[in-house]
């Protein structure tokens, strides 16, 4: 499903998904892992991972988030290197990378992935839930970071030790395995920093015109 930009301005903010993901996990009488072992066989060996889905910042007519390197802005480029890298539950494209060529990205979900994925959700009730990109893998104890840059709405992504997290910080990517014992685990990749995500950042200051330091 393609990208719909008044529907991502109305996606929750994180802490807000954060919240009505534990609500909904409270009232099917589920733990996080509960769920994920129930999700576990349709995750394991595919190249995507379970996430939050969320927003930070609103959008204008023809923009979409989308993931440069370790940055990620609104952008209006409509190029053929835009590709969707996030999507809802029922398959609509939620945020979106450049591609320059250099890395091959795995092809989307399949219709049947989503087919399968969506049963369970809605079994359950959670509707908080999507599909994204499996993040590389990173040594133990280590995650990324998503937390607020210095650009107009823009979000960095960083490696950080788990120790280090914020207070504020709220899983949002999980990865699927199994161990030897057959069991599922499941285990955060990426957490979110919520504080300050909205509204738009500053702008910079003004340029020094006058010759004379400010």
């Amino acid at each position: 499903m393609a990208f719909d930009v008044a529907r991502y301005s109305n996606l929750p903010f994180v802490a807000d998904a954060d919240a009505r993901f534990n609500e909904q996990l409270a009232s099917a009488g589920l733990t996080r892992e509960q769920l994920f072992s129930k999700l576990g066989p349709l995750f394991l060996g595919s190249p995507y991972a379970a996430c939050l889905i969320h927003r930070h910042y609103s959008l204008n007519d023809g923009e979409r988030m989308v993931t440069i390197g370790e940055s990620t802005q609104p952008s209006t480029d409509t190029s053929r290197q835009i590709v969707a890298e996030c999507w809802s539950s029922s398959g609509e494209e939620i945020e979106h990378r450049f591609t320059d060529g250099s890395t091959t990205l795995p092809p989307p979900p399949p219709f049947g992935f989503f087919t399968q994925y969506k049963i369970i959700l809605d079994s359950h009730a959670i509707d908080v839930l999507g599909v994204c990109y499996a993040p590389d893998k990173l040594a133990d104890g280590f995650i990324f970071s998503e937390s607020g840059g210095l650009g107009d709405r823009e979000r960095v992504t960083t490696i950080i030790h788990h120790s280090a997290r914020s207070d504020h910080s709220y899983d949002v990517t999980w990865l699927v395995t199994c161990n030897t014992d057959g069991v599922y685990e499941v285990t955060t990749a990426c957490g979110c920093n919520g504080t300050g995500c909205a509204k738009p950042c500053p702008p910079p200051p003004p340029p020094n015109t006058t010759g004379r330091e400010l």
